[in-house]
């Protein structure tokens, strides 16, 4: 996989010090798999909350979105997997923003096995805002721009 627009490698070679935001992140043994490892769609549930932590965190929150009367859709997301993790492993989340766009946001997230350096699994989300009304797309709040810029390694 190619340098995204964040102008990191975004495969096996990422290290922590490339994120610029972190969740702690205790696994349970429900997340785990019958082969013994972190199912697959759990990989997602990590990403998102590790997203959602922030965003609420910067009283951007889904509620505070419907306040400014935006909403954010869900426009594409990926995992690329690297080495196994699984209960009772507790993980870190690395959070980044890789593009804002003028309506869009892509941000890239890693996951880290707590006292290992290797990166696990590597993901990406890109969300839409839109008009909490028409649904059509429509331009990032200056309130949500300023936070997510936080967010951008360059910052």
């Amino acid at each position: 996989m190619s340098a995204t627009s964040s102008g990191f490698p975004f495969d096996k070679s990422e290290i922590r010090q490339n994120f610029v935001h972190f969740e702690t992140l205790p696994l349970r043994w429900v997340d785990n798999d019958s082969y013994g490892h972190l199912n697959n769609a759990r990989y997602y549930s990590l990403f998102e909350t590790t997203i959602m932590q922030f965003l609420g965190s910067e009283n951007l929150s889904a509620e505070a979105s419907q306040e400014d009367g935006v909403r954010c859709f869900s426009a594409e997301n990926g995992c690329r997997y690297f080495a196994p993790i699984k209960y009772p492993d507790i993980v870190d989340c690395g959070l980044r923003v890789a593009h804002l766009g003028n309506s869009s946001v892509r941000y890239e997230l890693g996951l880290f096995v707590q006292g290992q350096s290797a990166v696990a699994a590597l993901g990406h989300a890109v969300e839409i805002f839109v008009d909490a009304v028409t649904e059509r797309p429509t331009r990032i709040p200056d309130r949500y721009r300023h936070r997510l810029e936080s967010l951008c390694p360059a910052n």
